[in-house]
């Protein structure tokens, strides 16, 4: 069995608490052949192909059909370079992880949109009018750019702070998501890591300071989903496996929705040391038997 992982440039990863890392040793652990590859490695000649590294350094040109499965594991944003990325991948018959269609249909932060119902409320608008009105009529919020990332480009705003709006939607050209905020969010944002439709584990990620949650600001903590959080996964699951999402992180503040991670979800790492339990070996097993 032999499996592509395209992901960001190795040496710049953290080997400790990496999830795309952690997934290529147990895979390899399990005698699967993995090789490595970045995204400006991808290209057509007549067929879609890559350059892939292998464990041992060697690089292989070889057709991405001749893979077992794809991994795409490449950090946002999601750029023009990720999007053709996508289409390249989209035109092998090798099954890829997330599916590239889902990874062009849907962002990260507007994918939670048709479960609006689990989220705080929430206005997508790039009309400063629009924003201020919002904001006027919910208080405290929080301002987030829709190819943010890891917390970055997320503001708190109060009601009469205009500059940050102008900032954040370029003038008025780019739409912004505004969400009210969830002083819960001191206590910890839960990043909830499913696997299809179920739930493989959650870490509670409490900030050392401020208001901005994830894993490399924030002190991981063990905990559970409440009956609340569990209705909900078992709302989205379902709907994320349909689009060809079998990897993903839902965050939630409060037992609040506040997004869906689907480019390149992590935390297996800190959920398997909290929970003394072996995530990596899971979500093998879990590809091998889905490309059986």
């Amino acid at each position: 069995m032999q499996w592509l992982v395209i992901l960001d440039p190795i040496e710049g990863l953290f080997e400790a608490t990496d999830t795309s890392l952690a997934l290529i040793r147990q895979a390899r652990l399990q005698g699967i052949e993995v090789e490595t590859a970045t995204m400006d490695l991808l290209h057509f000649s007549g067929q879609p192909l890559v350059i892939g590294t292998a464990e041992d350094g060697t690089e292989h040109c070889r057709g991405l059909d001749e893979y077992d499965l794809i991994f795409m594991r490449k950090e946002p944003p999601y750029d023009l370079a990720f999007h053709y990325a996508t289409q390249l991948l989209s035109l092998s018959d090798t099954p890829v992880i997330n599916s590239p269609e889902a990874l062009r249909n849907f962002n990260e932060k507007l994918i939670a949109l048709p479960f609006s119902s689990h989220m705080p409320p929430t206005l997508v608008s790039a009309s400063p009018k629009l924003i201020k009105k919002f904001i006027d009529q919910h208080g405290s919020c929080v301002i987030k750019s829709l190819d943010s990332f890891q917390g970055k480009s997320v503001r708190r705003i109060e009601p009469g702070e205009d500059e940050p709006i102008e900032d954040f939607t370029d003038g008025g050209r780019s739409p912004i998501m505004v969400q009210q905020f969830l002083e819960r969010v001191y206590e910890g944002d839960k990043r909830v890591i499913m696997l299809g439709d179920r739930v493989l584990g959650a870490a509670m990620r409490k900030p050392r300071s401020g208001y901005h949650a994830n894993f490399a600001s924030s002190d991981a903590l063990k905990t559970r989903l409440t009956p609340r959080e569990q209705k909900i996964v078992d709302d989205v699951g379902p709907w994320m496996v349909e689009q060809g999402i079998h990897f993903s992180g839902l965050d939630f503040i409060g037992e609040y929705l506040t997004e869906i991670n689907i480019t390149c979800p992590t935390g297996i790492m800190q959920i398997s040391k909290l929970d003394e339990t072996d995530l990596p070996r899971q979500i093998v097993d879990y590809f091998i038997e889905m490309t059986r």
